[in-house]
């Protein structure tokens, strides 16, 4: 992993997200953009000041309040490992990430989840929402109030498509949550397993299969059990495969229910599409550890 993108309305409710990237990049030796999207507000009245000038002034403030936040909330480790500040001026979070995404192309992007404190409500439902629905690149959505120590157990939400084999790296414990024992688990996780292991050679995977009468308290239960740090999941489409138990309003469900990071991938992402082709054994999209 080489660049992460890290979108932050610099409030303080954030500041926890601000630590996680942080210190997750510096885990995985990756520079850190960090993204702030401000909104110039109408000018109502006439003023002195020509409108270019008042917004050049309100850009540099913006600019300074970005490396004070930064500098505030990671305190000495501010110093330890350099950052990449973006300042842009939009009245659209989501469009911004994305139009800065195309430029850095980073390996991840990491958001903080859905902030009710926030003056512009910053990462409400339809942001994260949005993000789901186009972005290419892996979303880590980071809970409040939490900061990132280590990652021990991540836990991957699967429904044995082609497209899981390529977004699992060694890293998690493999879970397929169903609703009923008509549905041929056993089956398919068994099918998966053969397909996965001519990929990947890491053996410390564990494969579970879980009946459950809802998916997402199934989910969560199997969260709790085993002390995940993280769950993984693909962002899927309505393609009605086997019991579309895993469609996309799951992942944006799940985001506003959990205690620990989401790591969604796309499944129509170009990169995951690709990924065999580009990578070798040893270069994977995503490698924690």
């Amino acid at each position: 992993m080489e660049t992460i993108l890290y979108a932050t309305d610099c409030t303080n409710n954030d500041a926890s997200s601000l630590k996680y990237a942080y210190r997750f990049s510096c885990i995985m030796n990756a520079d850190l953009h960090i993204l702030h999207v401000y909104d110039f507000p109408p000018i109502a009245f006439s003023t002195i000041q020509p409108l270019e000038s008042l917004k050049k002034r309100m850009h540099g403030e913006q600019i300074e309040l970005v490396d004070k936040y930064c500098k505030t909330h990671l305190k000495n480790e501010f110093n330890q490992k350099p950052v990449i500040t973006h300042v842009i001026d939009n009245n659209s979070v989501s469009e911004s990430i994305l139009r800065l995404s195309k430029i850095l192309t980073p390996d991840l992007i990491i958001i903080g989840m859905k902030d009710s404190y926030s003056a512009r409500g910053y990462f409400s439902g339809n942001i994260v929402n949005t993000l789901l629905d186009t972005i290419e690149i892996p979303l880590l959505i980071i809970p409040n109030n939490l900061i990132y120590n280590t990652i021990s157990t991540i836990v991957y939400a699967t429904d044995f498509e082609e497209a899981d084999i390529l977004s699992i790296q060694k890293l998690i414990e493999i879970v397929n949550v169903y609703k009923t024992d008509e549905y041929p688990a056993k089956k398919y996780m068994g099918q998966f397993k053969d397909t996965l292991f001519q990929e990947v050679s890491y053996p410390e995977i564990v494969f579970k299969t879980i009946a459950s009468t809802n998916i997402k308290s199934g989910l969560l239960s199997v969260l709790n059990n085993e002390k995940a740090s993280m769950l993984a999941m693909l962002e899927r489409k309505h393609d009605w495969s086997f019991s579309n138990i895993f469609h996309k309003d799951l992942v944006k469900d799940m985001e506003v229910s959990l205690k620990i990071p989401l790591l969604a991938f796309n499944k129509d992402s170009t990169k995951l599409q690709n990924a065999n082709a580009e990578c070798n054994n040893d270069k994977e999209i995503l490698s924690f550890g």
